[in-house]
Protein backbone atom coordinates (compact mmCIF):
# COMPACT_ATOMS: atom_id res chain seq x y z
CA UNK A 1 0.00 0.00 0.00
CA UNK A 2 1.33 3.40 -0.90
CA UNK A 3 2.52 5.83 1.73
CA UNK A 4 0.21 8.45 0.18
CA UNK A 5 -2.83 6.46 1.27
CA UNK A 6 -2.83 5.88 4.99
CA UNK A 7 -6.21 4.63 6.22
CA UNK A 8 -5.42 5.80 9.76
CA UNK A 9 -4.85 9.38 8.61
CA UNK A 10 -8.09 9.30 6.63
CA UNK A 11 -10.06 7.82 9.54
CA UNK A 12 -8.87 10.72 11.70
CA UNK A 13 -10.12 13.43 9.32
CA UNK A 14 -13.26 15.46 9.98
CA UNK A 15 -16.42 13.83 8.60
CA UNK A 16 -16.78 15.92 5.42
CA UNK A 17 -13.13 15.66 4.37
CA UNK A 18 -13.03 11.93 5.20
CA UNK A 19 -16.12 11.32 3.07
CA UNK A 20 -14.70 13.32 0.19
CA UNK A 21 -11.47 11.30 0.13
CA UNK A 22 -13.21 7.95 0.66
CA UNK A 23 -15.71 8.73 -2.10
CA UNK A 24 -12.84 9.38 -4.55
CA UNK A 25 -11.11 6.23 -3.33
CA UNK A 26 -14.23 4.11 -3.73
CA UNK A 27 -14.84 5.42 -7.24
CA UNK A 28 -11.25 4.59 -8.17
CA UNK A 29 -11.40 1.12 -6.58
CA UNK A 30 -14.49 0.26 -8.58
CA UNK A 31 -12.49 0.74 -11.79
CA UNK A 32 -9.96 -1.96 -10.80
CA UNK A 33 -10.04 -5.73 -11.29
CA UNK A 34 -11.39 -7.94 -8.51
CA UNK A 35 -8.01 -9.31 -7.40
CA UNK A 36 -6.57 -5.80 -7.00
CA UNK A 37 -9.64 -4.59 -5.10
CA UNK A 38 -9.53 -7.54 -2.69
CA UNK A 39 -5.78 -7.07 -2.11
CA UNK A 40 -6.25 -3.35 -1.48
CA UNK A 41 -9.17 -3.92 0.89
CA UNK A 42 -7.21 -6.62 2.72
CA UNK A 43 -4.31 -4.20 3.19
CA UNK A 44 -6.59 -1.40 4.39
CA UNK A 45 -8.51 -3.63 6.79
CA UNK A 46 -5.26 -5.07 8.15
CA UNK A 47 -4.04 -1.58 9.02
CA UNK A 48 -7.36 -0.53 10.52
CA UNK A 49 -7.95 -3.74 12.49
CA UNK A 50 -4.43 -3.81 13.88
CA UNK A 51 -3.68 -0.12 14.49
CA UNK A 52 -6.83 2.02 14.58
CA UNK A 53 -8.66 2.95 17.73
CA UNK A 54 -12.29 1.84 17.86
CA UNK A 55 -13.38 5.40 17.06
CA UNK A 56 -11.08 5.63 14.02
CA UNK A 57 -12.24 2.25 12.75
CA UNK A 58 -15.88 3.21 13.25
CA UNK A 59 -15.30 6.52 11.44
CA UNK A 60 -13.91 4.65 8.44
CA UNK A 61 -16.70 2.05 8.37
CA UNK A 62 -19.44 4.62 8.88
CA UNK A 63 -18.22 6.75 5.98
CA UNK A 64 -17.72 3.79 3.67
CA UNK A 65 -21.14 2.29 4.41
CA UNK A 66 -22.87 5.62 3.84
CA UNK A 67 -21.02 6.10 0.55
CA UNK A 68 -21.62 2.55 -0.66
CA UNK A 69 -25.33 2.88 0.16
CA UNK A 70 -25.62 5.62 -2.48
CA UNK A 71 -24.93 3.12 -5.26
CA UNK A 72 -27.46 0.79 -6.82
CA UNK A 73 -28.04 -2.65 -5.31
CA UNK A 74 -25.76 -4.48 -7.78
CA UNK A 75 -22.78 -2.31 -6.82
CA UNK A 76 -23.57 -2.59 -3.10
CA UNK A 77 -23.71 -6.40 -3.37
CA UNK A 78 -20.43 -6.45 -5.30
CA UNK A 79 -18.68 -4.22 -2.73
CA UNK A 80 -19.98 -6.34 0.15
CA UNK A 81 -18.76 -9.52 -1.58
CA UNK A 82 -15.32 -8.00 -2.24
CA UNK A 83 -15.06 -6.83 1.37
CA UNK A 84 -16.08 -10.29 2.59
CA UNK A 85 -13.31 -11.83 0.47
CA UNK A 86 -10.82 -9.33 1.92
CA UNK A 87 -11.89 -10.12 5.50
CA UNK A 88 -11.41 -13.83 4.81
CA UNK A 89 -7.72 -13.03 4.18
CA UNK A 90 -7.28 -11.46 7.63
CA UNK A 91 -5.89 -13.31 10.64
CA UNK A 92 -8.71 -14.55 12.90
CA UNK A 93 -8.22 -11.89 15.59
CA UNK A 94 -8.33 -9.05 13.05
CA UNK A 95 -11.36 -10.53 11.27
CA UNK A 96 -13.16 -10.78 14.62
CA UNK A 97 -12.38 -7.15 15.44
CA UNK A 98 -13.56 -6.11 12.00
CA UNK A 99 -16.84 -7.98 12.45
CA UNK A 100 -17.42 -6.43 15.89
CA UNK A 101 -16.76 -2.88 14.68
CA UNK A 102 -18.76 -3.33 11.48
CA UNK A 103 -21.77 -4.69 13.39
CA UNK A 104 -21.66 -1.76 15.80
CA UNK A 105 -21.53 0.71 12.92
CA UNK A 106 -24.32 -0.96 10.95
CA UNK A 107 -26.58 -0.93 14.00
CA UNK A 108 -25.95 2.81 14.49
CA UNK A 109 -26.69 3.87 10.89
CA UNK A 110 -29.73 5.88 9.85
CA UNK A 111 -32.57 3.46 9.14
CA UNK A 112 -32.61 4.09 5.37
CA UNK A 113 -28.85 3.46 5.02
CA UNK A 114 -29.00 0.48 7.38
CA UNK A 115 -31.90 -1.13 5.48
CA UNK A 116 -30.16 -0.70 2.12
CA UNK A 117 -26.91 -2.23 3.40
CA UNK A 118 -28.58 -5.11 5.25
CA UNK A 119 -30.84 -5.93 2.29
CA UNK A 120 -27.73 -6.38 0.11
CA UNK A 121 -25.83 -8.47 2.66
CA UNK A 122 -28.25 -11.36 2.16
Amino acid sequence: MSQQFNPLDIARLPYTKRNEILNQTLQFLLTLDEQTIVKTLTDVLTVLASKATDEEYKNWCDSMLRLVSMYDDNVIKAVILLRTKAVSNLPKNLAERDSKILNEVVSSLDSSVKEKILKNMK
